[in-house]
This record gives structure tokens, sequence and C-alpha cells, in this order.
């Protein structure tokens, strides 16, 4: 059985996301986030980390809809790469708690859930597992990162 070490990021009270912990660079207080005004509630601030200027990514409405709260506690700041050796980029993604350092293995693999067919989820979803009975959904983040999501997002 195989294992991996993963962080487990709570986007909203209904959505759980997982990152490898390779991906994970650093967790950012919200009060050092901007907001961009006139731009989409799932990517609508911006924060400055190490005089790079870092997108913040909110799953939350495109999850539920609904709007972004303006209480997100912390953002994860993520590394990713579009292609293999390319240059690291970086995004944050808004998150409500501090993420769980978790392990997970082979057994805990489950089915994409069936309500969450049609949803934005399946573009930037590698796989999913179980945890604590809840879904967790390991996000590709070069796929949420890119301009064909940066399409579908927009579209609806």
């Amino acid at each position: 059985m195989s294992t991996s070490d993963a962080w487990l990021l709570e986007c909203s009270e209904s959505l759980a996301v997982a990152v490898g912990d390779h991906e994970m660079v650093e967790l950012v207080r919200s009060e050092i986030c901007h907001r961009i005004p006139g731009t989409p509630a799932h990517c609508s601030s911006v924060l400055v980390w190490q005089d790079d200027i870092v997108p913040v990514m909110d799953l939350g409405p495109l999850h539920d809809g609904a709007e972004s709260p303006r209480d997100r506690a912390y953002q994860c700041l993520l590394h990713y790469q579009e292609a293999p050796n390319a240059a690291l980029q970086l995004l944050a993604l808004a998150v409500l708690r501090a993420p769980e350092r978790i392990r997970v293995d082979d057994a805990q693999c489950c089915e994409f859930p069936r309500e969450h067919a049609h949803s934005l989820l399946r573009e930037i979803t590698l796989s999913c597992f179980t945890h604590h009975a809840r879904p967790v959904f390991v996000l590709d983040i070069a796929s949420l990162c890119s301009a064909g999501f940066r399409e579908l997002a927009s579209a609806g």
C-alpha cells in the first residue's frame, strides 16, 4: 500500500482540498491581501510576498456559488510548475483555518462524488479520497491557474 504526505486545506465549510507536501510554501495571514475591484469572486485579491505579486484564489465561490466571505483567516502560498523543468509559479489559496498535515493511503481513494460531476472542481482535481468520511479533492494547481480554466470559470 502506497502512502503520501499531503496538506488538507479547508476552502469553505463544505469544500476540502489537498495538495502535495512539496507544493506548500507558507501560511500567510489574510490581512496582507489587497482586493482588486472588478475581478471575479474566485480571484479578487492579491498578496505581496517577497517582492512578488501573487494572485489569491478562493474556491468557495466556484464550489457553491456563494460570494467569498471577507473573513478568510489565511492564505496558503503554494508553488507549482506548468510543465516539467519550467520555473516555479506561485499561487495563494484562501482557506478558513490553518492547514492540517495528513497521511493519505491508497485505501482512502474514492470515486469523484456524483453531486460534483458537472462542477468546475472536476477540471482542477487529480483524484479524490475520503478523510473522516468526507470527500477531499486533490488539487491540480497548474490546471487551476491555466487559461482554459479561467475561460471555464468566467463562462459560468
